[in-house]
């Protein structure tokens, strides 16, 4: 069971996920929490401020922090003994990060290293919380340490897991508190190297940390809590009439997570794909709602389309180069220049004398640029957004794209992609026509 941001963001939030993993303590659960919403961001704050040498305001965001954390404590923790031990630990915690930051207020060290040591702490704390949480409500909750479990390699901000130590700790410190009757809670997105350096796992990493133990374990299934009914239609802040969706392939959950829908991050479920463990997407709020069940195979839609994702921000590149026709190697030269420039491309397509590639607004900077003008003509779009119309079989089905195209017939699509994957079509179009468009294939599919 993990437990995002907004799901353990204060002492209700804390409350709510106490009763829903009371309600599974026969299915033995195995806890995973993230740091409450805002607070990783507040941390990089205060790890920033001390790397600049402006340690008061580094410390009053802790004690921000702290003031936060502690009342989630007296919200959650009834027990009089068990809340004294609580403030007592999470006191010790709070101490060690403040001589930390004057260490790097000292040193003037910034970066990836000096960042992970202290954005753990926001993990750190909850897990701790919720322990005592479960505890006071007659729940044998016990705090693991992620830190001795995930064991990393030193890449900072995006460190590596190493799958097989992680499994021999796992049964080691998570599957030996399960047998004796317990309910341990664990940091997501953290980790540490054999030495101890505390690490972090990247975007989704808590997703990532319960998939992992959920895959070395070989449990039943995974439940991901968040505060939306599951996989939509579309983003309901758009479209209001949005509804979830009982079932999901693996397929289709990545490609959403890719393009917008930011419940599930693509890469994070990789481990339970490969045992074919489902995953649960549930919303704390509304612990009775069915949620989404992600499986690797899911019946197909009465009408094939499953949801439509968005992704904002995005700009276009377009390489002309008439000297590609009938060449070999072109197009390695291309990506090559994207991978030493570090550079993800989302949407891809070709003709014979040119190229269009769509990525992330703020990525094209001038030296990748220069490299591609010495392959050809480069023109540069900004303010694009990409929508991608999603569902298992779209490809095998005739008449979507006709449907797809009438739906925007008023809309200019710059770049269409389909081929690549079976279940999508994906087109390109200008930022100030996104709304309109999702709008309007959701009409036609879901109305």
């Amino acid at each position: 069971m993990k437990f995002g941001g907004t799901s353990v963001g204060d002492g209700p939030a804390m409350l709510r996920a106490t009763e829903i993993i009371g309600s599974r303590r026969e299915r033995r659960p195995i806890v995973v929490v993230s740091a409450m919403s805002g607070v990783t961001d507040r941390l990089l704050d205060s790890a920033r401020l001390a790397g600049e040498g402006d340690l008061h305001s580094a410390l009053a965001v802790v004690r921000e922090l702290r003031e936060r954390h502690e009342a989630a404590i007296t919200q959650v923790v009834f027990r009089p003994e068990l809340r004294s031990q609580t403030d007592e630990v999470i006191g010790t915690h709070f101490a060690g990060l403040e001589l930390m930051l004057e260490a790097l207020a000292l040193l003037r060290e910034t970066g990836a290293k000096a960042e992970d040591a202290v954005v753990s702490h926001g993990e750190l704390w909850t897990a701790e919380i919720m322990a005592h949480a479960l505890e006071s409500h007659d729940i044998p909750g016990t705090w693991v340490d992620a830190r001795q479990v995930v064991i990393t390699d030193g890449t900072f901000g995006r460190a590596v897991p190493d799958r097989r130590m992680l499994a021999e700790r796992a049964h080691a410190y998570l599957d030996a508190a399960v047998r004796k009757g317990q309910v341990p809670v664990t940091q997501g997105f953290v980790g540490a190297t054999l030495r101890g350096t505390p690490t972090t796992l990247g975007r989704g990493g808590s997703d990532f940390t319960a998939a992992l133990l959920g895959a070395a374990l070989k449990v039943e299934e995974v439940e991901i809590w968040t505060d939306v009914d599951g996989l939509m239609t579309a983003d309901p802040r758009v479209i209001p009439s949005a509804r979830s969706l009982p079932e999901a392939s693996y397929d289709e959950a990545a490609e959403l997570a890719f393009f917008g829908a930011k419940v599930l991050h693509p890469a994070t479920i990789l481990p339970l794909v490969e045992l074919g463990i489902p995953v649960w997407i549930k919303n704390s709020l509304r612990p009775d709602a069915q949620g989404t069940r992600v499986t690797s195979q899911t019946p197909r839609a009465a009408h094939t389309v499953k949801s439509i994702a968005w992704k904002r921000g995005v700009t276009i590149i377009n390489l002309r180069a008439p000297r590609m026709l009938g060449a070999h190697g072109f197009l390695k030269a291309m990506f090559e220049i994207f991978e030493r420039h570090g550079i993800a491309v989302d949407v891809v397509t070709t003709s014979e004398v040119s190229v269009s590639v769509s990525l992330e607004n703020g990525s094209a900077e001038a030296g990748l640029l220069a490299d591609l003008e010495t392959l050809g003509e480069v023109t540069l779009v900004r303010d694009r957004a990409i929508v991608c119309v999603v569902g298992e079989g779209l490809r095998e089905t005739p008449g979507i794209p006709a449907r797809i195209f009438k739906a925007l017939s008023s809309v200019p699509i710059e770049m269409i992609s389909q081929g690549a994957s079976k279940i999508n079509l994906t087109f390109v179009i200008q930022d100030a026509h996104a709304v309109e468009a999702v709008t309007r294939l959701h009409e036609e599919f879901f109305a």
